[in-house]
């Protein structure tokens, strides 16, 4: 039972990075998908998703913490994650929240 202690941690975080149960109108992408992450506003128009929130243990790396931040947008069809500022500490957990957002397409036959 000791052993499944480490994995299912790791599974609570992943559960604790849901954008909120939204459906989005973008298609879901796979975890670990590419995303650009912006502290400020992006510098590329995009399309507005909606909040994500990671919530970790505090033994877990910022680096990972992150990620499952990330994959909460990826969850959401979003690439890219905006408004993220220096993650917040309470009663020995982090949190991480932000944006979620889709780049639009560029237009094509623009002057």
């Amino acid at each position: 039972m000791r052993r499944l202690a480490p994995w299912f941690a790791g599974a609570l975080i992943a559960c604790a990075a849901c954008g909120g149960g939204a459906t989005s109108r973008f298609p879901r992408r796979p975890v670990g998908c590419d995303v650009k992450l912006f502290h400020g506003i992006p510098d590329m128009p995009t399309d507005n998703i909606g909040p994500v929130r990671a919530r970790c243990a505090e033994d877990i790396p910022n680096g990972d913490c992150l990620r499952t931040l990330m994959d909460a947008v990826c969850d959401l069809g979003g690439d890219v994650v905006w408004g993220v500022d220096e993650p917040r500490r309470a009663d020995g957990e982090v949190f991480y929240s932000g944006r979620a957002a889709h780049v639009k397409p560029a237009k094509s036959g623009a002057p």
